[in-house]
């Protein structure tokens, strides 16, 4: 009876002992099937290349003149002239607001005008009557009988001192000038106020300051807006720029004349592009200077596009870059990358990059990478950073 209660123990221990094994060796397998070692033909190590003189900048093209078009008054949005991309003459109105209760205020201002010159006129009338005719308002009064007495009373009174007749008629005269002048001072100031509600009626029309296109509309008709708020960006897009932030060490390679190899947004074949400007001062941020590049006639470019300059550099400062084949660079939207290799093979690391000039199937690299570093030679699309793992790829 022990003897057999000790086999079945024994029989017991040993099934157990196998299964765990066998549950050992399945994992261990799926473990290796989930990751594994990145093979020998998929791993290049960067090499270096001293011959580049060229340092790669990163820039945006931009269109030759663009405007951005505010409310100069408050009101409502009545018409807008088009849609991003429709083209516009000088002097087109892009962007017009209500008018209406500037008009009703303009009225007014009219009519003050007008009684102005009216109040003008009599102010004349009566200083020539006055002129021609002394005290000819009382003296119709009664016949003309104080006229008469005037000619006995004025001697006595300036003898006795109780008048003076000669002031009193420089008076008079005085105060129906004082009246002309009030006159003309109340039409200035019509007419001043009509000036200003025209020059408001113009701030309500935003005007095309010259042939271009609408790139950017900001407002609806119906829209309320204030003076400051955006309207629509207007530019001129028959001649494109790109405009690139260049560090103070290379701006002295540059001059008005030079004209240097550019290349658009991922395009393989570079062009020529020409110093348009280069601006006074450096910023005080980021220590470098603006510089605009004018594009060939007829190049397919977009404002806002990303582009790439090639600025010249002195040979004696110019150091070994890595290097690259163009097939191990993963496209992450316009931004080039590389997955590195960890140093036990089993894991991607993706780092973005700036690059440098090509030839022929290889490319230099101005960051992002070192030289004597593993990377990906040929990354799929769905390639991820984390454990390499062979299905993937």
């Amino acid at each position: 009876m022990f003897k057999k209660l000790y086999i079945s123990s024994l029989v017991g221990l040993v099934t157990s002992f196998l299964s765990i094994s066998a549950f050992s060796l399945e994992s261990g397998s799926e473990a290796n099937s989930a990751v594994s070692v990145v093979p020998d033909n998929q791993i290049y190590t960067v090499k270096a290349n001293s011959t580049s003189n060229s340092t790669i900048l990163g820039g945006t093209v931009m269109p030759h003149k663009m405007v951005n078009l505010i409310a100069q008054m408050p009101g409502e949005v009545k018409n807008i002239a088009g849609e991003e991309g429709d083209s516009f003459s000088t002097g087109t109105r892009l962007v017009g607001l209500d008018t209406s209760a500037l008009m009703e205020k303009r009225r007014a201002a009219v009519a003050g005008f007008n009684s102005a010159k009216a109040g003008l006129a009599n102010a004349q009338v009566q200083y020539q009557r006055e002129a021609l005719s002394p005290n000819s308002m009382s003296n119709s009064m009664l016949g003309g009988a104080p006229s008469m007495f005037s000619m006995f009373n004025d001697p006595i009174r300036s003898m006795t001192g109780q008048g003076d007749p000669d002031f009193e008629r420089h008076s008079s005269m005085f105060g129906q000038g004082i009246q002309i002048q009030t006159a003309r001072d109340q039409i200035e100031q019509a007419l001043a106020g009509i000036n200003e509600i025209d020059a408001n009626l113009e701030n309500t029309q935003s005007i095309a300051p010259f042939d271009g296109v609408i790139i950017k509309k900001i407002v609806e008709v119906g829209d309320i807006v204030q003076p400051g708020m955006p309207l629509v960006d207007f530019a001129d897009t028959s001649t494109m720029q790109i405009q690139v932030e260049i560090p103070a060490r290379l701006i002295s390679n540059l001059n008005s004349n030079s004209v240097i190899n550019a290349r658009l947004d991922r395009a393989e074949a570079p062009i020529l592009v020409r110093v348009s400007r280069i601006f006074p001062m450096a910023s005080s941020g980021g220590h470098t200077t603006t510089v605009k590049f004018e594009l060939p006639e007829g190049t397919d470019a977009r404002p806002g596009m990303y582009a790439e300059v090639m600025i010249p550099t002195a040979r004696n400062d110019s150091a070994p870059l890595a290097m690259i084949p163009k097939s191990s660079i993963n496209w992450r939207g316009s931004l080039p990358a590389v997955f590195m290799i960890s140093d036990d093979l089993t894991s991607l690391k993706m780092r973005t990059l700036r690059l440098g000039s090509s030839s022929g199937n290889m490319v230099t690299v101005l960051s992002g990478i070192s030289i004597g570093d593993k990377i990906l030679k040929n990354p799929l699309a769905s390639t991820r950073s984390g454990p390499y793992r062979a299905s993937a790829q």
